[in-house]
């Protein structure tokens, strides 16, 4: 097991690597700040424990090497046509380029590695694999991002595989990973219509996510038959149950406000047929979050006393951090019409 030190340095390498990539001007030192990135998580992702991390890892970073050596490749083809990088000239080089970011940040079709990946990973892992390690690939891809039918396809694919993905799963690990990629999607819209607006979805959705996975990892659950045990309080498990809606978007919760930003901007650019797909899918996300939560309240779990000893403590945690996400709706909505 690695020692409080050396767990210390990687942490530090990873959280000074994202805004060594994302202030850069240079593609190079952008590259640069993503291999350090890929090497500080990969120690982080093993435990002794755990036999499943190190196939996670293992994945980790086959996937992002072959990710790097496509983006180098792509840098390299831009340059050598353009002799500088200029990314409305040459089609083939922008196109490598996207799908190496693509795969860096797990968007479908690029997809395959992140629900696997997650099974073997502990909570805290999941977090910053879902939020942390997907700025840079995205921030990238805001960059250079342009509307095209490869694109609008990515991003229907994206959100087509997030729905569908996630209705065959009883692992929450793997359901979580299918809500990103759904995201990711959304994201990805947002980005054609400003950088404020995939910069405040991002935001909103590390704040969900970041409730759900430190929610789960405070009860220990890791599959859909463990949330029922959670029998300390009712009112736990509807708090727990109602982030996980807030995820999937649906009104009044936090999760809406952004997709609403999104919604509104298609309508405005007659963006009709996209909406209408990107809207239907995500009621079937908001169809297996509903369906743990029918389960889960109507059934009940006889547990003794003794488990019960760290009750107030788990409570109180769990309470803080669903709130915010349940009344975030509100909340934000208030904050806007105030300014």
């Amino acid at each position: 097991m690695m020692n409080k030190s050396t767990n210390m340095l990687f942490m530090f390498m990873l959280i000074v690597s994202v805004p060594v990539s994302i202030s850069s001007n240079s593609w190079f030192i952008v590259w640069m700040g993503m291999e350090i990135n890929m090497m500080a998580f990969m120690p982080l992702i093993v435990e002794q424990k755990n036999m499943m991390s190190k196939e996670s890892a293992l994945t980790y970073f086959m996937v992002q090497t072959i990710a790097s050596m496509l983006m180098i490749m792509s840098l390299i083809m831009l340059m050598l046509n353009e002799n500088n990088i200029n990314l409305y000239q040459n089609n083939s080089g922008e196109m490598m380029l996207m799908s190496a970011l693509m795969m860096k940040s797990g968007v479908s079709p690029f997809h395959f590695w992140m629900p696997k990946m997650m099974e073997g990973m502990s909570w805290n892992k999941c977090m910053i694999l879902m939020t942390w390690q997907k700025i840079t690939p995205l921030m990238m891809m805001s960059n250079i991002i342009k509307i095209n039918y490869i694109i609008v396809t990515t991003t229907i694919l994206s959100i087509m595989v997030g729905a569908i993905g996630g209705l065959n799963q009883t692992s929450l690990r793997k359901l979580m990973a299918y809500s990103s990629i759904s995201n990711n999607g959304w994201m990805m819209s947002a980005m054609l219509m400003s950088e404020i607006t995939w910069t405040l979805y991002f935001m909103m959705y590390a704040i969900m996510t970041i409730i759900m996975t430190k929610s789960m990892e405070i009860y220990k659950n890791y599959h859909m038959n463990q949330i029922p045990m959670m029998n300390e309080s009712t009112t736990m498990k509807m708090f727990l149950l109602m982030n996980m809606l807030s995820i999937s978007g649906l009104p009044p919760m936090m999760g809406f406000m952004p997709k609403w930003m999104v919604i509104q901007y298609n309508m405005t650019i007659n963006e009709f047929m996209l909406l209408g797909t990107m809207v239907i899918m995500t009621l079937i996300t908001v169809y297996y979050y509903l369906r743990i939560m029918f389960s889960v309240m109507m059934l009940m779990n006889t547990q003794t006393k003794w488990n019960y000893k760290n009750m107030n403590m788990k409570k109180n945690k769990t309470m803080m951090l669903n709130t915010l996400s349940i009344m975030g709706m509100l909340t934000i909505t208030i904050i806007i019409s105030l300014y």
